[in-house]
């Protein structure tokens, strides 16, 4: 399932804040930077999450690296 998602959206209603660490991301700065904002999907497509808005969160390049396909509360192993 895929709907119509768009990043900057995504990224104002969070604030441009990562919701994995909790950190600002940079609104201006591009991946590969570590602070470039992107989207994460709460529930990774390849486990069956769906592309749509309320599946997206705002997370920093480095964060949503780390965190790859997993779903759930790994996230959490990432800040801890």
């Amino acid at each position: 399932f895929i709907a119509d998602v768009d990043a900057t959206s995504v990224f104002e209603r969070d604030g441009y804040r990562c919701h994995l660490c909790g950190k600002k991301t940079f609104r201006t700065k591009k991946v590969p930077h570590p602070r470039a904002p992107t989207i994460d999907h709460l529930t990774p497509l390849t486990t069956g999450g769906k592309h749509e808005p309320t599946n997206c969160r705002c997370a920093c390049f480095l964060c949503n690296s780390k965190k790859g396909n997993r779903g759930g509360g790994e996230q959490l192993l990432l800040i801890a």
